[in-house]
């Protein structure tokens, strides 16, 4: 499952004001546009698959929920239904009333100046919304019928706290909230206040529309990262180029000095630079006359850790890449998009479609998005379920240590992986200059046996072209 929190974080961050409405369209948009772009992947997902992920955004929307229902029960003016569970505790001394009522209940009726006293008190508790109720109360002195009023709004609202706990006295209350015809009858100013505040429904209500919210913000913003994996994994592109054998020979290194420079060891000799250098320009020189239409493969490898312990060498497997251009579709109501597209292709190995694209999605915190789809071949193919993988690393040479592309990968699943660029200025800037002029590029794959791997492939003149067509039509 992947671990939707920090891009949903980042989305959040993004907004200009966090409120929980905002949060809750973040988070629905994120959830409609998950299901919806799991659904659509081709080969087709299993329900128990979309239910995993779905339940990996509501675990991350509810951490990050966490962190703004604190500071928003604080400043939240109708915070005051937190006083409506209060008299829940009422009906504790609920019995304290039934044995007060035989003796007291005739006097406290007849003697109108005991009642004003509670009735305040009542309004006090009741009332904290409807604060005009305050500039009322002056003129209703003279008027008050408070004997028999004040009375009855006691009862409803033991009668609030009562069905909670239902037992002794709440059957004799029920019936007799009648008081609310009584809103329309003598005192309609007190019991007409009372009643939105016995509507104290009214506050459950929002407490429910601040979780859905919640839930809804952080559904968003997941789904707005796993839509943005959606699109990559829509396989409905309409080739923009035709595919052609390169005349180029790919001539193999030392691939324990590889290796060992890729994965995180020394780096090589800078002699193998030479040799990398001397090869580029005469591949370029013989696809420079190539037709624009005209898809050229270029050099790929895998290389992988040897299995027979740390002094094992390192397995070297020669591949290609061809690069295109395509017309994908996006959401809903959305025109087709521009996408570039590298299929990296080791006989026997494995297979990669590298996906990019411009991310249109505002709810998400990313330039682009570069999608990973890995599909294993070969008679090993259950050793190479890719289980993580790292950022692209660009590079000018074969032989050079690449540098890093500013961004966040994603696991959406096994063999499926999106990479979300930043949306910063200085690192769009900078990833786009990686994108444009570094000629190769290195895929750092962990699989899920623990063995580690890097994937090597050229960009080249056709690889140039595609991503300087493709800069040009997102400007």
């Amino acid at each position: 499952m992947a671990d939707y929190y920090p891009l949903l974080a980042r989305a959040l961050d993004a907004l200009p004001d966090r409120t929980p409405a905002m949060r809750r369209a973040v988070y629905d948009r994120a959830r409609n546009a998950l299901v919806a772009q799991l659904r659509s992947i081709d080969p087709p997902l299993s329900e128990d698959d979309i239910d995993t992920e779905r339940r990996a955004l509501d675990t991350a929307i509810t951490r990050l929920e966490a962190t703004y229902d604190i500071p928003a029960a604080a400043n939240d003016p109708d915070a005051a239904p937190a006083v409506a569970p209060a008299p829940a505790q009422g009906p504790a001394k609920v019995p304290e009333p039934p044995p007060a009522v035989p003796s007291p209940a005739p006097p406290v009726q007849t003697p109108a100046p005991p009642p004003p006293v509670p009735g305040p008190a009542a309004f006090a508790e009741a009332a904290p919304p409807e604060h005009p109720a305050e500039p009322f109360l002056p003129p209703a002195p003279p008027p008050h019928f408070v004997p028999a009023p004040v009375e009855p709004p006691r009862e409803p609202a033991i009668a609030i706290a009562a069905p909670r706990p239902p037992g002794e006295a709440p059957p004799p209350s029920e019936p007799e909230p009648v008081a609310a015809p009584e809103p329309a009858a003598t005192p309609e100013i007190a019991n007409g206040r009372q009643r939105p505040r016995i509507d104290v429904v009214a506050p459950r209500n929002r407490s429910r529309l601040l979780r859905n919210a919640f839930v809804g913000v952080v559904l968003t913003c997941v789904i707005g990262a796993i839509a943005v994996a959606a699109y990559l994994l829509r396989d409905r592109p309409t080739e923009f180029q035709a595919a052609a054998p390169s005349g180029a020979d790919s001539q193999p290194e030392s691939g324990d000095a590889k290796f060992a420079d890729r994965v995180g060891g020394e780096p090589a000799p800078a002699e193998r630079a030479t040799p990398a250098e001397g090869r580029a320009p005469a591949q370029g020189a013989g696809q420079a006359p190539a037709q624009p239409d005209l898809a050229v493969a270029q050099r790929a490898t895998l290389l992988e850790e040897g299995g027979g312990g740390p002094d094992a060498q390192p397995v070297t497997s020669q591949g290609r890449v061809l690069w295109r251009l395509e017309s994908v579709s996006g959401e809903q109501g959305q025109p087709l998009q521009t996408a570039i597209v590298a299929t990296i292709t080791i006989p026997d190995a494995l297979t990669l479609t590298l996906t990019i694209q411009r991310n249109l999605d505002a709810t998400l915190p990313a330039s682009h998005t570069v999608s990973l789809a890995f599909s294993p071949s070969g008679p090993e193919a259950s050793k190479r379920t890719v289980q993580d993988v790292g950022l692209l690393q660009a590079k000018d040479d074969e032989g050079a240590r690449g540098s890093p592309l500013s961004g966040l990968p994603v696991r959406v699943r096994e063999n499926l992986f999106l990479i979300g660029l930043s949306s910063l200025r200085n690192d769009v800037d900078r990833n786009t200059d990686f994108l444009l002029h570094r000629n190769w590029f290195d895929l750092g794959l962990r699989y899920a046996n623990g063995q580690r791997a890097v994937v090597t492939f050229e960009k080249g003149n056709t690889g140039a072209q595609v991503m300087q067509r493709a800069f040009e039509q997102w400007r």
